[in-house]
């Protein structure tokens, strides 16, 4: 019985880099066609119809909406929709083939319940934002306001690579290719069946060590945990992937104190709360997220409970970029 197709889905923010890396892989593997999805913005250099992106009007984009063509659809920049259609990967499914895309992470989501056991969501970024931040102003044509914008949404982004099967880091292109034939080999290994035909280490999907941390002020001072190895931020374990991280980190924080806490947004909200600087680090069959978040309280307390202590940031020893995030106020 020959196996189902498989939908590759690169998930992540813009600019790190994931077509940059199917175009390749898509050369080693002939069977591996890019799903094209459909796109009210306009073609850019290199670009086909029909290859990448079907390109339409907003009234043609609405017109899909409302008739159904559509598996799931997105405004992902400023005015720009993207959307994927329902019948190629229907098609492709029925015929046993495999396709690979490159989809917002809330479409890719959507197409997995629609599609639970034939999509692999793989989520690519660099190692840091600042790295992304550069990729997206090399484009060109591109405002600091939709730079920033941009930066906005993908903090917003990596929230949901947990949720994903596995994690590419991006710095170096070869090693992430190689890193993402290697997830495409395996997966087809697994949907096969049969031991005999496996010729290559299937790779694991990674473990994700998800934590939310908070950066709540009180005057000149931080509020801090005591733990064995010195004063650390209020950092707590995120469990619930289907739960939204600040609300994770709010709960967490009212169960520990007593106080009500809001946590502060870093301003569009189209894209819900994202966190204010976020933390990648990643080892074999691990990957660790740190997503920061500027608190409020309206009831400080002046009695903390045991093991909580409030100190100056230089005494947190803070990285510079979580002393820019505590010194910048959100737009």
């Amino acid at each position: 019985m020959p196996r189902q197709g498989i939908l590759f889905i690169l998930v992540g923010p813009s600019g790190a880099g994931k077509n940059t890396l199917m175009k390749p892989v898509q050369n080693i593997f002939d069977d591996l066609p890019q799903l094209p999805t459909v796109t009210t913005r306009d073609i850019r250099p290199g670009e086909q119809e029909g290859r990448e992106h079907f390109f339409v009007s907003h009234a043609e984009f609405q017109t899909q909406i409302k008739t159904g063509a559509l598996l799931e659809f997105q405004n992902v920049h400023m005015d720009d929709f993207y959307g994927t259609l329902r019948q190629p990967v229907d098609e492709a499914f029925d015929a046993s083939r495999d396709l690979i895309a490159d989809i917002d992470c809330l479409g890719a989501l959507k197409i997995r319940e629609v599609y639970p056991d034939k999509t692999v969501l793989i989520f690519v970024t660099p190692s840091n934002l600042d790295i992304l931040a550069e990729r997206i102003r090399h484009r060109g044509n591109v405002t600091p306001a939709e730079v920033e914008n941009r930066l906005e949404r993908a903090r917003f982004e990596m929230t949901y690579a947990p949720r994903c099967d596995y994690f590419i880091i991006n710095d170096i292109v070869e090693p992430a290719i190689e890193h993402l034939r290697r997830i495409i080999v395996s997966e087809r290994q697994r949907r096969q069946g049969d031991e005999l035909t496996i010729v290559a280490r299937q790779v694991e999907p990674p473990v994700f060590q998800t934590q939310v941390a908070a950066l709540l002020p009180y005057g000149e001072k931080l509020l801090s945990q005591v733990r064995p190895h010195g004063l650390r931020l209020p950092i707590f374990t995120a469990d619930n992937s289907a739960q939204p991280l600040h609300q994770t980190l709010r709960q967490q924080l009212e169960t520990a104190l007593g106080w009500p806490i809001e946590v502060k947004s870093t301003g569009d909200t189209r894209f819900g709360i994202a966190p204010h600087h976020v933390a990648i680090g990643a080892i074999p069959g691990d990957v660790y997220l740190y997503f920061y978040y500027k608190c409020v309280s309206s009831q400080f307390s002046a009695a903390l409970p045991p093991g909580w202590e409030w100190h100056t940031p230089a005494e947190l020893k803070l990285p510079a970029a979580l002393n820019y995030v505590l010194n910048t106020e959100p737009a």
